[in-house]
C-alpha cells in the first residue's frame, strides 16, 4: 500500500476543499436550521467532477476518480457540510447497484442523469420491522400479467422525500427482488420529511407503495438478487461514503476547537491551548483522527485494487464502527474542552455533535457492524454471506 496520494488525488481534494469552504461552509448553519436540500450545490459539485458519479464510469455520466479519491473529497465536503457529505455517500449507492445488476437499458436511462446532478435517487432497504435486518422484507410485489403490484412501506430513507428515482426492495416469488420506480408513479407516496436532529438538510423519510403498478422491465437483475444487490451498494458504496462523513466532521471539530482554544486567553493572558492538561485531550483527539484517516485510506485503496464487499467486509465495517465512534467521541471532548462556548448553537460544535450522532445508525448501525464482524472473527457467519 502506497502512502502517498498521486498527483490527480492531491488535485481532487483540493478542488473539493476550495469548493467546501467558498461554497458549503458559509451556508452550513442556515440550512441546518432551515433545512431545505440545495440542489443547485449538489449539481455544481457534480460538475466538478467530485460529485454523485465520482466512482461512475464515464460512459454513464461519471468521473472513475476511484474509491480512494472519492473519500478524499468527500471528507473535505463533510468538514463543510456534513449533510451534502450524506448526500454523497446515500445518492451513488443506486447508481452503483443499476451498473452492477441493472440492464443496459436501465444503466442508460437512470444512471447518467444522477451522476450529473440532475436528478436524485435513493436505495430504500430498510423497514418499519427490520433496519439492520434487511432480509426482513414485507413489502410484496406480485406479478401481474407484464406488471408487478406493490405494497408496502419503508422508513428512513435517505433523501426520500427529494428522488426522482428510487430502488427498493420487495418480495416476489423467486424471493427478495429489488426494482427502479421513478417518482410520480400511481401508487407511490415519497415522504413526508421525518424530524431529524442532525444532517438536517438531507431529509430522510418513509416510502409508502398502494397497489403501486411497475412494468416488469423494471425488475433489477433477475428476480432473488435483490439482497445480494442492496448489500453491495451499502457496503461497497454506503460503508465508505459514512466513513468518510465521520472522519470529515471529526477534522472540522478538531480544527474549530485548536481555533479557540489559540485564541481564548485566561490566567494571565495565557492561551487556553497552553495549559498540559488541554494538551493531552488533544493529543488524543488527534490520534484518533489519525487512525480513522489510515483506516479510510485503505478502505479506499482496497476497493480500488478491485476487492470487493465480499473479500472486505470486515475491514469496511470495522472502519464504519470506529470512524463513527471517534467522530462522537471527539465532538464531546471538544465542547468540554470549550466550556459554555461550545453549548452555544452558533458555535458549531453542537451541530457536528449531532452530525456525530447521524453517523452511527446510517449504512449499519455501529453495533450491527461489530456483531457482524464478531461473528466473522470467530467463523459464525461471513459478511459476505
Amino acid at each position: 500500500m502506497d502512502f502517498g496520494l498521486t498527483p490527480e488525488q492531491e488535485k481532487l481534494k483540493n478542488i473539493a476543499k476550495e469548493f467546501a469552504e467558498k461554497e458549503l461552509a458559509p451556508k452550513a448553519r442556515e440550512l441546518d436550521k432551515n433545512p431545505v436540500f440545495p440542489r443547485d450545490l449538489l449539481k455544481r459539485i457534480c460538475e466538478l467532477g467530485i460529485g454523485v458519479g465520482a466512482i461512475i464510469p464515464k460512459e454513464y455520466g461519471g468521473n472513475a476518480i476511484g474509491h480512494l479519491a472519492r473519500i478524499l473529497v468527500n471528507i473535505e465536503i463533510a468538514k463543510a457540510s456534513a449533510f451534502m457529505g450524506l448526500a454523497l455517500q446515500t445518492i451513488p449507492i443506486g447508481l452503483w447497484v443499476l451498473l452492477h445488476f441493472g440492464n443496459e437499458e436501465q444503466k442508460k436511462k437512470y444512471i447518467p442523469e444522477v451522476a450529473k446532478g440532475e436528478k436524485i435517487a435513493c436505495l430504500a432497504a430498510t423497514e418499519p420491522t427490520g433496519g439492520s435486518d434487511i432480509a426482513n422484507v414485507n413489502t410484496v410485489a406480485k406479478k401481474v400479467g407484464n406488471n408487478y403490484v406493490v405494497n408496502g412501506s419503508k422508513v428512513f430513507i435517505t433523501l426520500a422525500p427529494e428522488s426522482d428515482v428510487c430502488l427498493f426492495t420487495a418480495k416476489t416469488e423467486g424471493g427478495v427482488s429489488l426494482f427502479v420506480v421513478e417518482k410520480g408513479t400511481e401508487g407511490l407516496t415519497l415522504g413526508p420529511a421525518d424530524e431529524r436532529e442532525g444532517l438536517r438538510a438531507a431529509k430522510v423519510g418513509g416510502i409508502r407503495f398502494k397497489d403501486c403498478k411497475i412494468p416488469e422491465e423494471n425488475l433489477v437483475g433477475k428476480e432473488g438478487q435483490g439482497l445480494r444487490a442492496a448489500l453491495k451498494g451499502i457496503t461497497e458504496v454506503g460503508r465508505p461514503g459514512n466513513i468518510a462523513m465521520a472522519v470529515g466532521i471529526s477534522e472540522a471539530v478538531l480544527e474549530r476547537t485548536l481555533q479557540f482554544l489559540k485564541d481564548r486567553k485566561l490566567y494571565g493572558g495565557k492561551a487556553l491551548a497552553g495549559l498540559q492538561g488541554i494538551q493531552f485531550t488533544l493529543a488524543d483527539m488527534y490520534m484518533e483522527i489519525e487512525a480513522s484517516k489510515l483506516l479510510a485510506y485503505k478502505v479506499g485503496w482496497l476497493l480500488d485494487q478491485g476487492k470487493t464487499g465480499v473479500e472486505i467486509g470486515k475491514e469496511i465495517a470495522a472502519t464504519k464502527a470506529y470512524t463513527s465512534e471517534v467522530a462522537k467521541k471527539v465532538a464531546f471532548k471538544a465542547i468540554s474542552l470549550c466550556g459554555a462556548y461550545g453549548t452555544l448553537p452558533g458555535f458549531d460544535l453542537i451541530r457536528y455533535l449531532r452530525d456525530a450522532l447521524e453517523t452511527d445508525a446510517s449504512a449499519g448501525a455501529n453495533n450491527v457492524c461489530k456483531m457482524l464482524l464478531g461473528k466473522e472473527l470467530t467463523g459464525i457467519f461471513s459478511l459476505g454471506g
